[in-house]
Protein backbone atom coordinates (compact mmCIF):
# COMPACT_ATOMS: atom_id res chain seq x y z
CA UNK A 1 0.00 0.00 0.00
CA UNK A 2 2.99 2.28 0.46
CA UNK A 3 4.21 1.48 -3.06
CA UNK A 4 7.50 0.02 -1.86
CA UNK A 5 9.12 -1.39 -5.00
CA UNK A 6 11.70 -3.31 -2.93
CA UNK A 7 9.09 -5.72 -1.51
CA UNK A 8 9.13 -9.26 -2.91
CA UNK A 9 5.58 -10.11 -3.93
CA UNK A 10 4.04 -11.80 -6.93
CA UNK A 11 2.68 -9.33 -9.47
CA UNK A 12 -0.78 -10.95 -9.51
CA UNK A 13 -0.94 -10.89 -5.68
CA UNK A 14 0.01 -7.19 -5.64
CA UNK A 15 -2.69 -6.46 -8.19
CA UNK A 16 -5.39 -8.32 -6.20
CA UNK A 17 -4.47 -6.42 -3.01
CA UNK A 18 -4.63 -3.07 -4.78
CA UNK A 19 -7.94 -3.93 -6.46
CA UNK A 20 -9.44 -4.97 -3.10
CA UNK A 21 -8.25 -1.74 -1.48
CA UNK A 22 -9.72 0.30 -4.32
CA UNK A 23 -13.03 -1.51 -4.02
CA UNK A 24 -13.14 -0.79 -0.28
CA UNK A 25 -12.03 2.82 -0.70
CA UNK A 26 -9.08 2.11 1.60
CA UNK A 27 -6.04 4.39 1.89
CA UNK A 28 -3.13 4.08 4.36
CA UNK A 29 -3.28 6.28 7.46
CA UNK A 30 -0.36 8.61 6.78
CA UNK A 31 -0.48 10.18 10.25
CA UNK A 32 -0.32 6.79 11.98
CA UNK A 33 2.52 5.69 9.73
CA UNK A 34 4.45 8.86 10.52
CA UNK A 35 4.05 8.30 14.26
CA UNK A 36 5.21 4.69 13.97
CA UNK A 37 8.25 5.57 11.89
CA UNK A 38 8.98 8.89 13.69
CA UNK A 39 8.76 10.69 10.35
CA UNK A 40 6.41 13.30 8.91
CA UNK A 41 6.24 12.03 5.34
CA UNK A 42 6.91 15.59 4.12
CA UNK A 43 9.86 17.29 2.45
CA UNK A 44 10.33 21.05 2.09
CA UNK A 45 11.60 22.85 -1.02
CA UNK A 46 12.89 26.31 -0.06
CA UNK A 47 13.29 28.82 -2.92
CA UNK A 48 13.76 32.55 -3.39
CA UNK A 49 10.77 34.18 -5.12
CA UNK A 50 8.19 31.40 -5.19
CA UNK A 51 6.59 33.07 -8.23
CA UNK A 52 9.74 32.68 -10.37
CA UNK A 53 8.76 30.67 -13.49
CA UNK A 54 11.91 28.51 -13.43
CA UNK A 55 11.10 27.21 -9.95
CA UNK A 56 7.91 25.63 -11.30
CA UNK A 57 9.95 23.11 -13.32
CA UNK A 58 12.20 22.28 -10.37
CA UNK A 59 9.14 21.83 -8.16
CA UNK A 60 7.43 19.64 -10.75
CA UNK A 61 10.39 17.26 -10.88
CA UNK A 62 10.69 17.24 -7.10
CA UNK A 63 7.00 16.47 -6.58
CA UNK A 64 6.97 13.67 -9.14
CA UNK A 65 9.91 11.90 -7.48
CA UNK A 66 8.57 12.50 -3.96
CA UNK A 67 5.14 11.15 -4.87
CA UNK A 68 6.65 7.90 -6.14
CA UNK A 69 8.41 7.49 -2.79
CA UNK A 70 5.38 8.28 -0.63
CA UNK A 71 6.36 11.84 0.33
CA UNK A 72 4.67 15.19 -0.16
CA UNK A 73 6.60 18.39 -0.95
CA UNK A 74 5.93 21.67 0.85
CA UNK A 75 7.07 24.96 -0.68
CA UNK A 76 8.87 27.51 1.48
CA UNK A 77 9.84 31.11 0.66
CA UNK A 78 13.52 31.68 1.51
CA UNK A 79 13.12 35.43 2.06
CA UNK A 80 10.22 34.94 4.47
CA UNK A 81 12.08 32.21 6.38
CA UNK A 82 15.20 34.39 6.59
CA UNK A 83 13.13 37.23 8.08
CA UNK A 84 11.53 34.84 10.60
CA UNK A 85 14.42 32.59 11.65
CA UNK A 86 12.61 31.31 14.74
CA UNK A 87 9.72 29.89 12.72
CA UNK A 88 12.23 28.30 10.33
CA UNK A 89 14.11 26.68 13.21
CA UNK A 90 10.85 25.48 14.79
CA UNK A 91 9.70 23.98 11.48
CA UNK A 92 12.84 21.85 11.30
CA UNK A 93 13.29 21.09 15.01
CA UNK A 94 9.70 19.88 15.41
CA UNK A 95 10.30 17.40 12.55
CA UNK A 96 7.27 18.58 10.65
CA UNK A 97 9.44 17.89 7.61
CA UNK A 98 11.94 15.04 7.25
CA UNK A 99 14.39 16.90 5.01
CA UNK A 100 14.95 20.11 3.07
CA UNK A 101 15.87 20.92 -0.52
CA UNK A 102 17.40 24.41 -0.67
CA UNK A 103 17.25 26.31 -3.97
CA UNK A 104 19.17 29.42 -2.91
CA UNK A 105 20.31 32.49 -4.82
CA UNK A 106 23.84 33.28 -3.63
CA UNK A 107 22.79 36.05 -1.23
CA UNK A 108 24.46 36.57 2.15
CA UNK A 109 21.58 35.04 4.16
CA UNK A 110 21.92 31.74 2.29
CA UNK A 111 24.65 30.51 4.63
CA UNK A 112 22.41 30.89 7.67
CA UNK A 113 19.49 29.08 6.06
CA UNK A 114 21.82 26.27 5.08
CA UNK A 115 23.50 25.99 8.52
CA UNK A 116 20.15 25.86 10.34
CA UNK A 117 18.92 23.09 8.03
CA UNK A 118 22.14 21.05 8.25
CA UNK A 119 22.04 21.12 12.06
CA UNK A 120 18.53 19.63 12.19
CA UNK A 121 17.60 17.52 9.15
CA UNK A 122 19.23 16.07 6.03
CA UNK A 123 19.45 18.75 3.36
CA UNK A 124 20.31 19.03 -0.33
CA UNK A 125 21.35 22.13 -2.26
CA UNK A 126 19.91 22.61 -5.74
CA UNK A 127 21.79 24.48 -8.47
CA UNK A 128 24.52 25.25 -5.96
CA UNK A 129 27.54 23.51 -4.50
CA UNK A 130 29.30 24.59 -1.34
CA UNK A 131 31.12 23.24 1.68
CA UNK A 132 29.02 21.86 4.51
CA UNK A 133 26.93 18.88 5.47
CA UNK A 134 24.51 19.15 2.56
CA UNK A 135 24.43 17.10 -0.56
CA UNK A 136 24.14 19.04 -3.81
CA UNK A 137 22.59 18.69 -7.25
CA UNK A 138 23.68 20.94 -10.12
CA UNK A 139 23.45 21.07 -13.89
CA UNK A 140 26.49 21.17 -16.15
CA UNK A 141 26.83 24.95 -16.04
CA UNK A 142 30.11 25.07 -17.97
CA UNK A 143 28.65 23.07 -20.87
CA UNK A 144 25.48 25.19 -20.85
CA UNK A 145 27.35 28.50 -21.06
CA UNK A 146 29.78 27.03 -23.58
CA UNK A 147 26.89 26.06 -25.89
CA UNK A 148 25.54 29.63 -25.77
CA UNK A 149 28.99 31.04 -26.55
CA UNK A 150 29.65 28.61 -29.40
CA UNK A 151 26.36 29.66 -30.99
CA UNK A 152 27.49 33.30 -31.03
CA UNK A 153 30.89 32.44 -32.47
CA UNK A 154 29.28 30.41 -35.28
CA UNK A 155 27.28 33.51 -36.18
CA UNK A 156 30.55 35.40 -36.59
CA UNK A 157 30.78 37.28 -33.29
CA UNK A 158 34.26 37.82 -31.85
CA UNK A 159 33.36 40.44 -29.22
CA UNK A 160 31.28 38.62 -26.62
CA UNK A 161 30.22 39.92 -23.20
CA UNK A 162 28.82 38.11 -20.17
CA UNK A 163 26.13 39.17 -17.69
CA UNK A 164 26.62 37.12 -14.53
CA UNK A 165 24.14 36.20 -11.86
CA UNK A 166 24.68 37.04 -8.18
CA UNK A 167 28.42 37.54 -7.68
CA UNK A 168 28.75 35.16 -4.72
CA UNK A 169 26.92 32.33 -6.49
CA UNK A 170 29.08 29.37 -7.45
CA UNK A 171 26.91 28.70 -10.51
CA UNK A 172 27.71 32.20 -11.79
CA UNK A 173 31.40 31.33 -11.61
CA UNK A 174 30.88 28.03 -13.42
CA UNK A 175 28.97 29.73 -16.23
CA UNK A 176 31.68 32.36 -16.53
CA UNK A 177 34.25 29.59 -16.90
CA UNK A 178 32.18 28.02 -19.67
CA UNK A 179 32.20 31.29 -21.64
CA UNK A 180 35.91 31.88 -21.05
CA UNK A 181 36.95 28.36 -22.08
CA UNK A 182 35.24 28.61 -25.47
CA UNK A 183 36.69 32.05 -26.18
CA UNK A 184 40.19 31.01 -25.12
CA UNK A 185 40.02 27.99 -27.42
CA UNK A 186 39.43 30.44 -30.29
CA UNK A 187 42.17 32.77 -28.99
CA UNK A 188 39.56 35.42 -28.19
CA UNK A 189 39.41 37.53 -25.05
CA UNK A 190 36.55 38.13 -22.67
CA UNK A 191 37.46 41.67 -21.67
CA UNK A 192 37.01 42.42 -17.95
CA UNK A 193 34.96 45.51 -18.81
CA UNK A 194 32.53 43.27 -20.72
CA UNK A 195 31.72 41.18 -17.62
CA UNK A 196 28.90 42.61 -15.52
CA UNK A 197 27.45 41.21 -12.33
CA UNK A 198 23.69 41.19 -12.59
CA UNK A 199 21.31 38.83 -10.85
CA UNK A 200 18.55 36.37 -11.54
CA UNK A 201 15.69 38.75 -12.40
CA UNK A 202 14.66 41.32 -15.00
CA UNK A 203 15.77 44.50 -13.13
CA UNK A 204 19.24 43.05 -12.61
CA UNK A 205 19.62 42.17 -16.29
CA UNK A 206 18.27 45.57 -17.33
CA UNK A 207 20.76 47.42 -15.13
CA UNK A 208 23.76 45.30 -16.13
CA UNK A 209 23.16 45.56 -19.88
CA UNK A 210 22.31 49.26 -19.53
CA UNK A 211 25.77 49.85 -18.07
CA UNK A 212 27.37 47.67 -20.73
CA UNK A 213 25.72 49.69 -23.51
CA UNK A 214 27.20 52.93 -22.20
CA UNK A 215 30.67 51.82 -23.26
CA UNK A 216 32.08 53.33 -26.42
CA UNK A 217 33.70 50.05 -27.47
CA UNK A 218 31.22 47.37 -26.56
CA UNK A 219 30.60 43.73 -27.51
CA UNK A 220 28.37 42.73 -30.41
CA UNK A 221 26.81 39.86 -28.44
CA UNK A 222 26.18 38.93 -24.83
CA UNK A 223 25.54 35.73 -22.88
CA UNK A 224 23.14 36.31 -19.97
CA UNK A 225 23.34 33.86 -17.06
CA UNK A 226 19.56 33.63 -16.50
CA UNK A 227 16.55 33.86 -18.78
CA UNK A 228 14.72 36.38 -16.56
CA UNK A 229 17.78 38.66 -16.62
CA UNK A 230 17.76 38.09 -20.39
CA UNK A 231 14.27 39.63 -20.55
CA UNK A 232 15.71 42.65 -18.75
CA UNK A 233 18.56 42.77 -21.26
CA UNK A 234 16.10 43.04 -24.16
CA UNK A 235 14.31 45.88 -22.38
CA UNK A 236 17.60 47.73 -21.81
CA UNK A 237 18.39 47.56 -25.52
CA UNK A 238 15.00 49.04 -26.38
CA UNK A 239 15.45 51.80 -23.81
CA UNK A 240 18.81 52.74 -25.37
CA UNK A 241 17.41 52.74 -28.90
CA UNK A 242 19.25 49.60 -29.99
CA UNK A 243 17.86 46.91 -32.26
CA UNK A 244 18.23 43.25 -31.25
CA UNK A 245 19.96 41.39 -32.84
CA UNK A 246 21.27 43.97 -35.33
CA UNK A 247 23.06 46.06 -32.71
CA UNK A 248 23.44 43.40 -30.01
CA UNK A 249 22.72 39.67 -30.00
CA UNK A 250 21.37 38.26 -26.73
CA UNK A 251 21.31 34.61 -25.65
CA UNK A 252 20.22 33.53 -22.15
CA UNK A 253 20.59 30.40 -20.03
CA UNK A 254 17.39 28.47 -19.16
CA UNK A 255 14.12 28.58 -21.04
CA UNK A 256 10.51 29.20 -20.12
CA UNK A 257 7.16 29.35 -21.88
CA UNK A 258 7.09 33.07 -22.69
CA UNK A 259 10.51 33.38 -24.37
CA UNK A 260 8.78 32.77 -27.71
CA UNK A 261 6.60 35.84 -27.08
CA UNK A 262 9.20 38.47 -26.12
CA UNK A 263 10.19 41.21 -28.58
CA UNK A 264 12.17 39.80 -30.25
CA UNK A 265 11.75 36.15 -29.23
CA UNK A 266 14.69 35.28 -26.99
CA UNK A 267 17.30 32.68 -27.95
CA UNK A 268 17.98 30.46 -24.93
CA UNK A 269 19.73 27.29 -23.81
CA UNK A 270 17.26 24.76 -22.43
CA UNK A 271 18.44 23.04 -19.24
CA UNK A 272 17.20 19.97 -17.30
CA UNK A 273 15.43 21.84 -14.49
CA UNK A 274 12.74 19.20 -13.93
CA UNK A 275 15.37 16.47 -13.82
CA UNK A 276 17.40 18.52 -11.35
CA UNK A 277 14.42 18.76 -8.98
CA UNK A 278 13.85 15.02 -9.29
CA UNK A 279 17.51 14.22 -8.63
CA UNK A 280 17.52 16.48 -5.55
CA UNK A 281 14.62 14.61 -3.95
CA UNK A 282 16.15 11.27 -4.90
CA UNK A 283 19.42 12.24 -3.20
CA UNK A 284 17.57 13.57 -0.14
CA UNK A 285 15.65 10.32 0.27
CA UNK A 286 18.93 8.40 -0.03
CA UNK A 287 20.33 10.51 2.81
CA UNK A 288 17.20 9.95 4.90
CA UNK A 289 17.83 6.23 4.51
CA UNK A 290 21.43 6.53 5.69
CA UNK A 291 23.15 7.28 2.38
CA UNK A 292 26.17 9.58 2.18
CA UNK A 293 25.93 13.18 1.00
CA UNK A 294 27.41 13.68 -2.44
CA UNK A 295 27.38 15.99 -5.45
CA UNK A 296 25.23 15.03 -8.44
CA UNK A 297 25.69 16.69 -11.85
CA UNK A 298 22.59 16.31 -14.04
CA UNK A 299 23.79 15.88 -17.64
CA UNK A 300 20.79 14.09 -19.11
CA UNK A 301 19.16 15.58 -21.06
CA UNK A 302 22.08 17.65 -22.32
CA UNK A 303 21.64 21.43 -22.70
CA UNK A 304 19.95 22.31 -25.98
CA UNK A 305 19.89 25.56 -27.94
CA UNK A 306 16.46 27.09 -28.57
CA UNK A 307 17.17 29.30 -31.58
CA UNK A 308 14.99 32.40 -31.87
CA UNK A 309 15.25 35.93 -33.22
CA UNK A 310 17.39 37.64 -30.57
CA UNK A 311 20.66 36.37 -32.08
CA UNK A 312 22.09 36.97 -35.54
CA UNK A 313 25.35 37.83 -37.32
CA UNK A 314 27.18 40.98 -36.26
CA UNK A 315 26.98 44.11 -38.38
CA UNK A 316 29.75 44.35 -40.99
Amino acid sequence: MNRDDTLRIRADTRQRVLQAAEGLGYTPNVAARALRLATSGALCLVVYDVAHPLHAEVLRGARMKADKSGYVVLLGDAEELAENPLSYENLLSSRRVDGVVLHLSGRSVDARLRRVAEARVPSVLVNSRTRGESGSVIIDDEATAALATEHLLKLGHTRVGFVSGVAASDRSRRRLRGVEQVLEARELELKPEWIYTGGWDEPAGHEAVGRLLQQRHRPTAVVVANVMAGIGALAACRDHGLSVPHDLSVVAIHDTWFTEHTNPPLTTVKTPLKEMGSAAVELLIEMLNGGARRTVVVRNPAPKLALRSSTGPPRP
